[in-house]
């Protein structure tokens, strides 16, 4: 399964790519239009409008530029919104040289129009990673020419109008296209990066990938301070249902249950994996141990209700066993700490009779060691 933040990762990364660039560009066409410009148009307007010009692209860049510091904690609170603006202000601070059209000449009109279509085709390969984002742009680029083509009374005016909306739709198809392929790119370079981690059979992540992922995320948890949950999840006699219905049953069961344990916990910080054979087991990242054994009891009462047949079984339908776990991470514990936690919760819960979920409770259980030891 592919990973939906890692895609938006990518995709952020591809719109604020090369910032530094891009506002050099944005300068390059404003030193353009000067050398037209500035022989026809008295000082202080012209000052007024580079100056213009250059904050539109400023705001741009600062967004761009601090994305790329520190893209972990910036994609937690990345507001597209605000590029969306700042790229409407970027197009605008050029756009609003048509406002200039009439004090210009006529071949320094057609080159501000021509100028004006040129910057929006240069824009699109960086920001048709959100064509809704080049689309703000092309509206501050091409929003102040309508205007003027549509009330000027000299030449060019509104005969232009059609070309420049047919160009102006081209370009912003030609973005939605883009955004098409790029997307195609990346998820059949993440579909083959992640074949390695995924189980072929229920399409969840495996023992290797979930092993992996757990240590990222007690480092998150060890900073954050925020609970992790863990459930350790076993599909009650199974072996038996294997032995009584055959492999191709069983592989259908097994395709059953994930599905149920990936309907379940599907928010983009949970982690469904098939541990190996009849064990699933689920990540549950910022969860607190209510949420997330009320969750454990809706994956266990909807394995139920799917009354596959199991005459093995005390029911004699497949049920599950599961064992969960909320811990803190700390520097003195280990990352598979939580994992062998939820392993003895999951054993009381078979010692107990099966398809029931067992908490762990470091008191509860210290106490019914000590019991059995003294025994």
């Amino acid at each position: 399964m592919i990973d939906p933040h890692q895609l938006s990762t990518h995709l952020f990364r591809e719109l604020h790519r090369h910032p530094r660039m891009s506002f050099l560009q944005h300068c390059g066409f404003i030193a353009l239009f000067a050398l037209y410009l500035a022989p026809q148009l008295p000082l202080l307007i012209f000052l007024i409008w580079v100056l213009i010009a250059i904050t539109g692209g400023l705001w741009q860049w600062r967004i761009s530029n601090n994305f790329g510091k520190d893209i972990s904690n910036t994609l937690k609170s990345h507001n597209l919104a605000s590029f969306k603006v700042a790229s409407f202000a970027a197009g605008l601070g050029l756009g609003l040289t048509a406002f200039l059209l009439p004090e210009l000449s006529f071949s320094t009109r057609l080159f501000v129009i021509l100028m004006l279509s040129a910057i929006a085709a240069s824009e699109l390969l960086k920001l048709s990673a959100y064509p809704i984002v080049y689309g703000s742009y092309l509206a501050g680029l091409f929003l102040p020419l309508l205007l003027m083509l549509i009330t000027v009374n000299d030449s060019p005016g509104w005969e232009l109008i059609p070309p420049v909306l047919i160009i102006i739709g081209i370009l912003y198809y030609s973005a939605i296209q883009r955004r098409r392929d790029l997307m195609d790119d990346l998820i059949a370079r993440f579909g083959l990066e992640h074949d390695a981690g995924e189980d072929k059979l229920t399409n969840l992540a495996n023992r290797r990938r979930f092993d992996i992922t757990l240590e990222q995320v007690w480092v998150q948890a060890r900073r954050s301070g925020l609970p992790l949950s863990l459930l350790m999840i076993d599909i009650d006699y199974f072996k038996k249902f294997n032995d009584r219905y055959g492999h191709q049953a069983g592989d259908k069961c097994l395709t059953a249950v994930a599905r149920v344990l990936a309907n379940s916990a599907k928010r983009a910080t949970d982690l469904v994996a098939r541990y190996g054979g009849e064990e699933f087991v689920i990540l549950l990242n910022q969860t607190t141990r209510n949420d997330a054994y009320q969750l454990a009891e809706e994956i266990r009462q909807r394995v139920e209700d799917l009354r596959i047949e199991n005459l093995d079984a005390d029911l004699g339908i497949v049920s599950l066993s599961l064992g969960g776990v909320t811990v803190y991470a700390s520097d003195d514990q280990e990352a598979s700490n939580p994992l062998k936690l939820a392993d003895i919760a999951l054993y009381r819960s078979k010692e107990q009779g099966r398809n029931q979920v067992t908490w762990y409770q470091a008191e509860v259980f210290s106490k019914a060691s000590s019991d059995e030891t003294s025994i």
